[in-house]
């Protein structure tokens, strides 16, 4: 194993310009979350130009529980991840090969569990989000498919991480890609020409899902492949799987704390939309649920891409930090910073400028939740520009192995600051109180992340 690492692409992380690794790395991981983010707009497009509001309503009554899983796979697939990378810069390859099959083992009983669960506490949970007597069809019939698939919703996004830090961005980026590709087409054939409606969104989702796995899991059984699957270091040991859940959740944080907003939001906007006027209307619990559907979805756009950057960069902080090439985190950190700021202040001009341009392929004509996202959108983002400030921070603390304040700062954003504000604001405010938490919670996480991170950076030594 260790001759064919030698001469692996694996050690480049630590001879090569770090302007090149960036784009090596980041560019394949910002298309393959760019593609993940059209999972959920794909949907909802179809979702609403071949069944309606309500049909995007009960998608994203949906959503906080998609995200859950999502979270509990990120846990495990960032964390092994990163204690991976880690290991490999400190050229323990055996080690290494532990944790990889450690975190493929974890990732498959995450998902029988999250089936289990999900399937057994169905109707209560979309009850508690939320759902009215009218959505709770599309949810429920949603839901149930998506959950077949749990499996390959968890292995996909899990075990790319692995190839990104064996040296194959591009490969983990084409596995992506094919999955994502092959929902766009099943979206179509099973919505708009088979008439399926909402569980024609469901099964296009699960069976894109199952084909990117197989594509994912097939650069595992490859001969050329460095570091493969060992049934003898899948069982699981507890100093793995502890480390692996320490390092994985400050991540996470992000994820879990995203569908518990979600869930919350999902609860107010029903409770302050039925009861707030805009336009001279009432805007109606189920309308404003579809309305955050589509501007969400439009936000999933601009920020998977900055999530995919900083996920890309995670291995350059993690090998260069484990061999103890100081300056070369430094750089890292301060391109991250440039490219990603620089593309979310373009994202936030067009948005403000004319966001009814995105928001109307999901509104199919339907001008009153046209109006009702396209003013959402603008209150609910108005700080955008601050939150790869913020994301480059607790990606920094994340791969440098600093997993008590990478989980502080991805708690600021959704938890500590953000979920007090979503309660308090629409008690003033209304409706519109719901959307002004986000842009405040977002200027405050950005702000300490920035602060943390420069003062953590003092302390490294100059090599």
């Amino acid at each position: 194993m260790s001759e064919a690492l030698k001469n692996s692409r694996i050690n480049s992380m630590g001879t090569s310009s770090i302007g090149r690794l960036i784009l090596q790395f980041s560019v394949p991981a910002i298309i393959s979350m760019l593609v993940e983010a059209l999972y959920n707009i794909v949907d909802r497009y179809f979702v609403g130009q071949g069944v309606g509001y309500l049909g995007i309503g009960g998608i994203t009554i949906c959503f906080p529980i998609v995200l859950f899983i999502s979270a509990m796979s990120m846990i495990i697939g960032v964390g092994s991840n990163t204690l991976f990378a880690i290991r490999l810069g400190e050229k323990k390859y055996e080690q290494a090969s532990i944790i990889m099959n450690h975190g493929f083992m974890l990732l498959v009983i995450m998902a029988v569990a999250a089936f289990v669960l999900g399937e057994s506490f169905m109707s209560p949970i979309l009850r508690l989000l939320g759902a009215s007597d009218e959505l709770m069809p599309y949810a429920s019939s949603y839901m149930r498919i998506v959950l077949c698939g749990v499996l390959f919703q968890t292995i996909t996004p899990g075990m790319n991480h692995f190839i990104r830090s064996m040296g194959h961005p591009k490969t983990a980026m084409f596995r992506v890609m094919i999955g994502a590709g092959t929902n766009v087409i099943l979206d179509w054939l099973f919505i708009m020409v088979f008439k399926w409606g909402i569980q024609g969104a469901a099964w296009a989702t699960v069976l894109s899902q199952l084909v990117g796995s197989i594509f994912v899991m097939q650069f595992f059984l490859k001969k050329s492949t460095p570091i493969k699957f060992r049934t003898r270091y899948m069982k699981l040991k507890f100093v793995y799987v502890r480390k692996i859940f320490i390092l994985g959740l400050p991540p996470s944080v992000m994820q879990i704390s995203a569908s518990l907003m979600n869930a919350i939001l999902a609860k107010s906007l029903t409770t302050y939309g039925s009861t707030y006027t805009f336009k001279g209307g009432l805007v109606g619990g189920d309308m404003a649920i579809s309305a955050f559907g589509i501007l969400n979805s439009i936000a999933t756009v601009v920020l998977f891409p900055v999530l995919g950057f900083v996920h890309g960069m995670q291995p350059i902080i993690g090998y260069n930090y484990g061999a103890r090439l100081f300056n070369r985190v430094r750089e890292t950190m301060k391109i991250a910073l440039l490219y990603s700021t620089s593309f979310v202040l373009t994202a936030y001009a067009i948005l403000q400028w004319n966001c009814e341009f995105f928001i109307a392929p999901f509104a199919a004509g339907d001008e009153r939740l046209l109006e009702i996202a396209a003013w959402g959108l603008r209150i609910f983002m108005g700080a955008m520009f601050m939150i790869p400030l913020g994301m480059t921070a607790g990606s920094f603390f994340q791969g440098t192995g600093k997993a008590g304040r990478s989980l502080f700062l991805n708690a600021c954003r959704q938890i500590i600051l953000f979920i007090p504000f979503l309660l308090i604001m629409p008690h003033f405010f209304g409706l519109k109180g719901v959307f002004i938490a986000q842009p405040i919670a977002d200027t405050g996480a950005a702000i300490l992340g920035l602060t943390l991170m420069k003062l953590e950076m003092r302390k490294m030594p100059l090599t």
